[in-house]
């Protein structure tokens, strides 16, 4: 059985090319980035222009590993520096010497900023690419890759004491 079903005029419907005319109808609030911390639901993108700029609200474990582990080595390096500053040594990066002469607590506290809200943005743009040919994901690895270093220098640094 066939219902009998009355279309309105294309004239007054404009879907059609309403969704022609606009790229993206998404609107964003905060309760999108709250569904985004607590019930994702997209691991990769759905549009064409969403694969061009890959914002997801899925993330690999790795990507929090590698966000963790960046945030542990910072926390390190300032313990480590303060320790290093304490036995003689002196802050290189002029920014953070100024933040240690106004304050341990400036100093800690502007460190980790400066660090979380990079491995943040570096994890949500995991997949997008900078200059045309690297990931935000290598960069973030990189990072760690760096801290890592910089930690078995201080360490060498600190055997010295």
């Amino acid at each position: 059985m066939i219902a009998n079903t009355t279309l309105a005029p294309k004239s007054d419907w404009d879907g059609i090319s309403r969704r022609l005319q606009e790229l993206d109808r998404r609107d964003y609030s905060f309760a999108t980035f709250y569904h985004q911390l607590f019930a994702p639901r997209r691991d990769h993108g759905r549009r064409k222009a969403d694969r061009r700029f890959p914002v997801l609200d899925r993330f690999e474990p790795t990507l929090f590993t590698l966000a963790m582990a960046l945030m542990c080595l910072s926390i390190m390096d300032s313990m480590f520096t303060l320790t290093l500053i304490a036995n003689g040594g002196s802050e290189v990066n002029p920014f953070m010497n100024a933040m240690l002469n106004i304050s341990i607590w400036a100093f800690a506290g502007v460190k980790m900023f400066l660090t979380a809200v990079p491995a943040i943005i570096l994890v949500a743009t995991a997949n997008v690419k900078v200059f045309g040919f690297l990931r935000c994901r290598s960069i973030l690895g990189a990072a760690v890759g760096f801290y890592a270093g910089l930690i078995v220098y201080e360490l060498a640094l600190l055997s010295l004491i």
